[in-house]
């Protein structure tokens, strides 16, 4: 029986499974008692990969709702996971002072010590303050 469309396909098959079985295709895991019954009860834990292919193979053919389970299974995936920490924050304004300071005519000693006077003791030294400006610095071109 040929159909109209990749995506009329794709509904058919899906309205021929159970329903359990198309809430695990389409990674909705939200069982009712009933499901939950039935799918235990099922040999699905030793054909459903063949169900699966099928799923796959049928929903490559629509882009859209290819992308859609591709995004879906990927949140799947990393739900639970810690996220990444952030890094350290930036020392923008601190580096915008020592520039200033800099400028000025200050030494990086001297620098150092403004700002730890401004910042509290320990913020930072004159070597934090180099290597904090050096960091800013836009690489000049090769003179070759």
């Amino acid at each position: 029986m040929a159909f109209n469309s990749p995506e009329e396909e794709l509904e058919q098959f899906l309205a021929s499974q159970p329903s359990w079985l198309r809430k695990i295709l389409l990674l909705d895991f939200s069982f009712t008692k009933d499901e939950g019954i039935a799918w235990s009860e099922s040999d699905w834990f030793q054909n459903g990969g063949k169900v699966e292919e099928e799923y796959i193979r049928l929903l490559q053919r629509v882009p859209e709702k290819w992308r859609d389970h591709c995004e879906r299974k990927k949140l799947d995936a990393l739900k639970g996971l810690p996220t990444v920490p952030s890094g350290r924050p930036r020392k923008d304004s601190i580096a915008h002072e020592a520039e200033q300071l800099r400028l000025s005519g200050k030494s990086y000693a001297q620098t150092a010590r403004a700002l730890n006077l401004k910042h509290g003791e320990g913020s930072t030294t004159p070597e934090r303050i180099r290597k904090l400006l050096k960091s800013r610095r836009h690489p000049t071109p090769d003179k070759t």
